[in-house]
């Protein structure tokens, strides 16, 4: 959690884009390209929801366009036709929306587990490597 300099207000969501950070962990994976690419394409929509659902003086229309890239979100996703993507994708949302309804700010390290779900989806090499690939792509990407 950042402070915004120019309002006063903290952020609620990761500044790190969830996309660059997929996308460097799936790296490794040069033949799951395409699919990493369509999740990445979901994460960047699901991130762009929470930013506009949980801005600081969020509106009518900041809540509607929110709504609008979730569905994006899991359209996106779908595409993939593996109903694991989409569990992952749900529970992300659901999570997260719950846990900022309660007063807290999603981190990198919230969505963590979840990426390196999605992650091990693709490479089948288990949700704890899979998350320390997350992990090392998040240092990667702050450095």
């Amino acid at each position: 959690m950042s402070g915004n300099p120019t309002n006063g207000t903290r952020r609620r969501t990761p500044e790190s884009s969830l996309r660059e950070i997929f996308l460097l962990a799936a790296s490794e994976f040069p033949k799951e390209r395409e699919r990493a690419e369509v999740v990445a394409e979901a994460l960047d929509f699901l991130q762009r929801g929470f930013a506009a659902h949980y801005e600081a003086s969020v509106s009518d229309e900041g809540i509607l366009v929110g709504d609008n890239d979730y569905a994006w979100a899991v359209e996106t996703i779908a595409r993939l036709d593996e109903p694991q993507f989409v569990e992952v994708a749900a529970r992300m949302i659901r999570d997260g929306s719950g846990y900022i309804a309660s007063g807290g700010a999603v981190s990198i390290a919230f969505w963590t587990p979840h990426l390196g779900e999605l992650l091990s989806v693709l490479s089948e090499e288990g949700e704890a490597k899979s998350e320390e690939r997350i992990r090392s792509a998040c240092r990667e990407t702050s450095a």
